[in-house]
This record gives C-alpha cells, sequence and structure tokens, in this order.
C-alpha cells in the first residue's frame, strides 16, 4: 500500500488584487526620486516652443520679403541706370560722329570758295567738338593731310585699316595720353575722314554715374565689348582690360537690343548686375553691386527680428512661470496626498484645492471620491484574502477563483467534461520509506508535489489531489480548451524532466534517487463538487480517471503510457508517441492500445 501523506501548505503569502498591495510597505526612495523635467518645467518649455519658434518664422518671412523686395529694387535700379548710361555714352558718340560728317560735308563743299576757307571752317567745327585732330586719307586708305588744334597734333596712321575705310567705329587705342577710340566717316566726294575720339571724358561720365546712390562707387558703371574687355572705365588706366562678367563672356556681340539683370561673383563676392546694349557700336553697359551692399538695410530688419526673439522669450519665460507656479503648487498637494495614500493613510485633498473651479478642483474632488473608495475596498479586499487563504487550503487555485466569483459553487453536483487526466507516481515508494527517516521523506515529498503543482499550472492544468506519493491532475476543468491533451502531454514531459534534474540533488543530499510512472488518458468524466454539505473537495470522477490510473500502474520507472484516445486528441504533437500495442488493464474486459512517450 502506498503511504498516503499529508502536505499542508505553507504560511498564507503576501496576496495581490488589481492595483493594491496587501501589506506592502513604502516604495524606494529610488523609485520616489526618478523624475524627468517638472511639470511647470514642461509648460514652461512648451510655451518657449511655441513661441519662439513662430517668432523665428514671422522674421525669417519677413527678411526673405525684404530681401526679394531689395532685389527687385536694386535690379530696377540697376537696369535703369544700365539704359540710361548707354544713351548717355550713345548720345555723346553721335555728336562726335555728326561733327565728323559735319566737317566731311564741309571738305567736300563746292559752296566754299578756296581750301583756306574750308578749312578755316573745319577747324572751327573741331573746336566746338570732342575731337582733337582730324585726318584725310584717300579711298586706297593713303593719308593725305588733316587739320588738328593748335599744340595737340598726334601722328595718325599712314594707311588707314582696311576695317575703318568704310567708315564706323574701331577699336579702343591706348595712346599716352590716354585711351582713344578711333571714328572714320566717308565724305561724298569720295575721301575719308579719322579721327581719334578721347574717351576720358566717357570715362569721367561712367564714373560719375557710378557714385550717384545708392551706388557710391565709381567702379559701379563698366562698358565691354562681346570679349568681356572694358571699353570704358571710372579709370581709364583699366581701359582694355578684362572685366570677368562669366554671365555674358561668351555673348558673340551686343548687335541686338538687351536689358537684363544677372548676378556673378568678383573675388568671391556674390554681385547684382543690370546689363544694357548699345547695339550701333556692339558694346554693353554693366552696372555692378555688391549684393551685400544690397542687402545692408536687412540688417537693422535681421536685428529687430532677433530683438523680438529674445524678448519673446523672455516673456515666455516671465509669463509660463507664473502660470505655471498657480497650476503645479495644488498639484504638488495632490502628489503629497498620493505618497500617503500610498502608505495607506486615506486622506482627503486640502479644502483650497478641492475648492478650485477649474480642472484642478474637479481633480482634487475625484482625488477625495478615490480616497475614500479605496478605504472601503480594503475592507473588502482583506475580507476577501482571509476567504482565499482559507479556501486554498482545501481547494485548487482555479477552484478558488471560481468559488470566489461565485459562491454558489460550493454546491453540490457536476457536470459531465472531456478532460485529460495524468497520474505520476514515485515508484518504489515503500522501500524508499524503509531506507530513510520520515523527515526526509517528508522533505523530499513535500519539494515533489510544489514543483508537480507548479508545473501543472504552468501547462494549464489543475492538481485535484496528492494521493500519498501520487499526484492526480486533471485538463478541461473548470474551462475547457481544444489542445487540453497537448499541454498534459507536455507537462507531463516537463515533470520528468525536472524530476532528472532534481535526481542529481537528492543523490547528494539524501543519497536516493527517484523515478516516476506515469499514464494518461482523455475521455468523458464528472467534474464538480463531491462530498457533503459540509466537507466537499472539486474532483473528476469517471472511466477516464481508472483508464488513466491503470495506465499509470501499468508504467515503468520514468516511462509515461497515453492511451489511444489522448494520442488522437494531442494531435500533432503524436510524432513524439511510439505504439506499444494492446494491452489488458486491471478491472476493464477490452484491450487498450497504449502508447509511450519518448524520452
Amino acid at each position: 500500500m502506498p503511504l498516503n501523506v499529508i502536505v499542508w501548505p505553507g504560511p498564507c503569502k503576501k496576496e495581490t488584487h488589481g492595483a493594491v498591495e496587501l501589506n506592502a510597505g513604502p516604495r524606494s526612495s529610488s523609485a520616489r526620486s526618478t523624475r524627468g523635467l517638472a511639470l511647470h518645467g514642461q509648460l514652461v518649455s512648451l510655451l518657449v516652443l511655441v513661441t519662439v519658434p513662430t517668432l523665428v518664422a514671422l522674421g525669417w518671412v519677413a527678411i526673405e520679403r525684404n530681401r526679394q523686395a531689395l532685389t527687385i529694387d536694386a535690379q530696377h535700379y540697376h537696369r535703369v541706370l544700365a539704359e540710361r548710361a548707354a544713351a548717355a555714352i550713345e548720345a555723346s558718340l553721335a555728336q562726335s560722329t555728326t561733327a565728323l560728317s559735319t566737317m566731311a560735308e564741309v571738305m567736300a563743299s563746292t559752296q566754299v570758295a578756296t581750301d583756306e576757307g574750308r578749312l578755316e571752317l573745319a577747324s572751327a567745327l573741331l573746336r566746338g567738338s570732342a575731337l582733337k585732330e582730324v585726318t584725310m586719307y584717300g579711298a586706297d586708305g593713303a593719308r593725305h593731310g588733316g587739320v588738328h588744334l593748335d599744340g595737340l597734333h598726334t601722328p595718325s596712321p599712314e594707311v588707314l585699316p582696311e576695317a575703318l575705310r568704310g567708315g564706323g567705329v574701331g577699336a579702343v587705342l591706348r595712346r599716352e595720353a590716354g585711351p582713344v577710340l578711333p571714328l572714320a566717316v566717308a565724305a561724298p566726294s569720295g575721301f575719308l575722314l579719322y579721327a581719334e575720339l578721347p574717351l576720358e571724358p566717357l570715362c569721367e561720365l561712367v564714373g560719375a554715374l557710378g557714385e550717384v546712390p545708392p551706388l557710391r562707387a565709381r567702379d559701379a558703371v563698366v562698358v565691354i565689348d562681346p570679349l568681356g574687355n572694358r571699353v570704358l572705365s571710372a579709370d581709364p588706366a583699366l581701359v582694355g582690360e578684362p572685366f570677368g562678367l562669366d554671365a555674358v563672356g561668351g555673348a558673340p556681340s551686343f548687335r541686338q537690343p538687351l536689358s537684363i539683370s544677372t548676378e556673378f561673383e568678383r573675388d568671391g563676392a556674390p554681385m547684382l548686375a543690370a546689363l544694357s546694349t548699345l547695339p550701333a557700336q556692339g558694346w554693353a553697359v554693366v552696372v555692378q553691386e555688391p549684393r551685400a551692399h544690397a542687402y545692408q538695410t536687412l540688417g537693422a530688419l535681421q536685428a529687430a527680428v532677433a530683438l523680438a526673439v529674445g524678448l519673446g522669450m523672455v516673456l515666455a519665460l516671465v509669463v509660463g512661470w507664473r502660470g505655471a507656479r498657480r497650476l503645479v503648487m495644488p498639484l504638488r498637494s495632490l502628489v503629497d496626498a498620493t505618497r500617503r495614500i500610498a502608505r495607506r493613510e486615506w486622506i482627503r485633498s486640502a479644502p483650497e484645492v478641492s475648492a478650485r473651479r477649474d480642472e484642478v478642483g474637479a481633480l482634487a474632488r475625484e482625488f477625495d471620491l478615490m480616497s475614500d473608495g479605496l478605504r472601503a475596498s480594503e475592507a473588502s479586499l482583506v475580507r476577501e484574502t482571509e476567504v482565499r487563504s482559507a479556501l486554498s487550503r482545501y481547494l485548487p487555485a482555479d477552484v478558488v477563483e471560481l468559488v470566489v466569483a461565485d459562491p454558489a459553487q460550493l454546491k453540490l453536483g457536476g457536470e459531465r467534461r472531456v478532460v485529460t487526466v495524468l497520474f505520476a507516481d514515485v515508484v518504489g515508494f515503500t522501500r524508499l520509506s524503509e531506507q530513510l527517516p520520515p523527515e526526509t521523506i517528508v522533505a523530499v515529498l513535500n519539494e515533489y508535489f510544489t514543483f508537480a503543482t507548479e508545473i501543472v499550472h504552468r501547462h494549464g492544468g489543475m492538481v485535484d489531489k496528492f494521493i500519498g506519493d501520487c499526484v492526480m491532475a486533471v485538463w478541461g476543468v473548470p474551462q475547457t480548451r481544444p489542445d487540453d491533451a497537448a499541454h498534459a502531454l507536455a507537462g507531463a514531459e516537463a515533470l520528468r524532466r525536472w524530476v532528472e534534474v532534481a535526481n542529481r540533488r537528492w543523490k547528494q543530499k539524501y543519497g536516493v534517487e527517484v523515478q516516476l510512472a506515469m499514464g494518461l488518458h482523455t475521455g468523458l468524466a464528472v467534474a464538480g463538487n463531491v462530498g457533503s454539505e459540509k466537507r466537499m473537495d472539486y474532483t473528476v470522477i469517471g472511466d477516464t480517471v481508472n483508464v488513466a490510473a491503470r495506465l499509470e500502474a501499468s508504467a515503468a520507472p520514468g516511462q509515461i503510457l497515453v492511451s489511444e484516445a489522448t494520442r488522437r486528441a494531442v494531435g500533432g504533437a503524436s510524432e513524439a508517441l511510439e505504439a506499444l500495442g494492446e494491452r489488458s488493464l486491471r478491472g476493464r474486459s477490452a484491450p487498450t492500445m497504449v502508447y509511450e512517450v519518448r524520452p
């Protein structure tokens, strides 16, 4: 006969329910001290984050729009100045060309009787123009003489260049007195008049235009040819030097009317510029201005925006801090009250906080209701915990939960359920009882029952009872799941593995090893309360229980035997089962197909 040992549970452990912990001491100071940015700091930061980016965005929009307006104004002014400079230069050149044409007509006129008269008239015209000397060439380009002002004679070319024999404007020449512009006009009688127009007056005109506000720079206006070389410049010494305007450097000519705005870099500095062509001469007037100079008024606007952002930040900090303190102080009072609630001091909030007519006051009033409710709940939980502690000595944990939820479950009776029953027995326990002291036997059994209960519960089962050294566990009660059989099989395997590990410790400590024989069967059983009105047990009864017990009795040490019904209920997990054939079980007339769970 197996030894019947009753194992009583140890002292009642601390019970928890919901968020309330009974017999809980104060929380650690490290948990209370873990905190981030305070609420008033968050509110102030939020106000700053709302105010400052808005001011920055508005300032940026204002600056960008001002920048665009300055760009448009500068480009418009540059184009107007370039067009006016082009008109002034064309007028000056036209005046010189007209004077030279008039001289040609005078030299060829028959109305003046003598050559001396024609020369005297030509000299008068010469003194009234910007020209200093006029030379006469034949149709073949050979020089025949000329007219010049007293003391200003400059040797002219012996042969007129081929490009000027049809009249027109030549390339700029550099003379000791300064740069000059060759001009040629054909006379009606077939000869040509040639003159060199000094460019210093035009250079002075260009420099004066550059000094006009807001440019205020003599080198702001320059005239270039299609190759990008200076034709007119405020500094006459730079005439003929490359200007380096990449935007028009590749243009073949300026023979078409054109007025554009452009941008380029000079010595690494961004420049704004406008270009207006002189189609008759093939030149272009360029008005240039550093972008920083054109945008200099933006500095004041940027300073104003920076000041506004700074003042907005300071105002946000001051207003936010004062407003946040008015909100945070009552919240701190509620926090302190909450900490006392955590110590189970059922207090109410401060009267001045609960009397507020805003959301904080509403929170305080709800806090008072919570405190009153917790005081009542604690008494209820204490009573419920006492009931749980008392019932847990007699009933499984799942059954205890059912009884606590519905005390009517304590009535006698049951219902039919499909269950899977496991019997796990210690093989050779009688021999062990003879070899070991009773205290050792109790210690081993207590450890075995404790871990067996944990394993069964972890796999969704219920420990029905301890029968001496045997554990009876059931899957499918009080709740049924479709994979109960698979969980039961997994629980049996886990129990066998745990015993293998525990044997090493028991061998070292007590000098003994324990082997289990287990049986599993699935079928219909009656589950419910069995007993009397004063003493009852929640258990399962039926042939299914008997078959599981017979399978355990047939199992060898360390063997897990499974019935055909359990194998079918297991489904996919049945691959771990090995058929042992049909066996006759004690008390049953028909043989039973038996399977073994391979180690």
